[in-house]
């Protein structure tokens, strides 16, 4: 698991990818991009704000407006007017974008079923099983609320005393 996390915070492939589309693209332009995809498909009527960007990239708004308008200059995104409420401004992604995104989700399960192949169906579906029941603890809210708790109390019972003044 450590090796995967590793490989996942470094963004060696999406600074590989960026490298190769759009050298002048940073890592958060990339995650706005993949955020307005996915945003845009559980939204109604497409209605994506940089409030939205913003919350689901999990930064400040200011940063996220700032983001959103090197994406528009880019041409990897465009505003477009709010059909629910005029004086609001919303972004699409463009055909640019649009086509990014799918390579990218393309191409990261082929290479995840590319190193799945050499598995037969008994050690894909025991996988399958045991990975479902080893990420339970991370959907699991009211035990992540436990181990948190767990954790303060842990530092409060271990916090050093402080020397009472005389």
């Amino acid at each position: 698991m450590s090796k995967v996390r590793r490989s996942v915070q470094r963004r060696d492939f999406g600074r590989l990818i960026l490298a190769r589309i759009d050298p002048s693209l940073e890592l958060s332009h990339l995650d706005a991009i993949i955020a307005l995809s996915a945003v845009a498909s559980d939204t109604p009527q497409d209605e994506v704000t940089v409030g939205v960007i913003a919350e689901r990239m999990g930064i400040d708004p200011s940063r996220a407006s700032r983001i959103s308008a090197d994406l528009v200059e880019r041409g990897y995104a465009f505003r477009v007017a709010s059909q629910l409420d005029a004086r609001r401004i919303c972004l699409k992604l463009t055909a640019k974008s649009e086509r990014l995104v799918t390579a990218v989700r393309q191409t990261k399960w082929r290479i995840f079923a590319g190193s799945l192949t050499q598995w037969n169906e008994q050690d894909l579906v025991t996988f399958a099983a045991l990975l479902e029941r080893f990420a339970g603890w991370a959907m699991d809210e009211a035990e992540m609320r436990r181990s948190a708790d767990a954790v303060k109390q842990m530092m409060d019972e271990t916090e050093p005393s402080l020397p009472r003044a005389k």
